[in-house]
């Protein structure tokens, strides 16, 4: 099963956490049943990284005008 990054944002947290999933839309859910109403966004596991990860949720909360 392929393995997905959700940037996510509610009101509590900001994150991005890795979840095992068959799609990205499956990951989303996921990440949601977590955090109800949040804002999320999935994308290839293997694009985020230990060094890239708060620069890659920096820029998907700029795109979220946040």
């Amino acid at each position: 099963m392929p393995k997905f990054a959700v940037l996510f944002r509610d009101e509590l947290a900001v994150g991005v956490t890795r979840v095992d999933a068959p799609d990205a839309a499956t990951a989303e859910a996921m990440v949601m049943e977590e955090h109800p109403g949040a804002k999320v966004h999935a994308v290839d596991g293997a694009t985020v990284t230990e060094e890239n990860r708060v620069r890659m949720l920096g820029a998907w909360l700029r795109q979220q005008g946040q």
